[in-house]
């Protein structure tokens, strides 16, 4: 996002580093689960919550991935987004 912001890459590329990291982070959050393993029942309700977290991130990109690249929908919903806000060089956003 704050790529965008600067103007260092485009809303395009930064919807797929967006997915990419959604599939990192599931990666990470099986380690943690891992770490459990002095407590049974902990490392057991640990993996189930990570597994959760995984299959979430794994099917919210099988289904946003291929619409994204068939249709553009997600670069279209974010310039629809936006379309009205005008920032000049120096001034500041202030969000609601």
């Amino acid at each position: 996002v704050s790529l965008v912001g600067a103007g260092s890459i485009g809303v395009n590329q930064a919807i797929y580093m967006v997915m990419g990291a959604n599939i990192g982070t599931s990666v990470t959050n099986t380690i943690v689960a891992m770490g459990q393993m002095g407590n049974g029942d902990q490392l057991e309700r640990a993996f189930a919550g990570a597994t959760v977290h995984d299959m979430f991130n794994f099917l919210t990109v099988a289904v946003l991935l291929p619409v994204e690249a068939a249709t553009g929908y997600l670069a279209a919903l974010t310039a629809a987004m936006v379309r009205n806000v005008n920032v000049s060089d120096g001034e500041s956003w202030e969000g609601p």
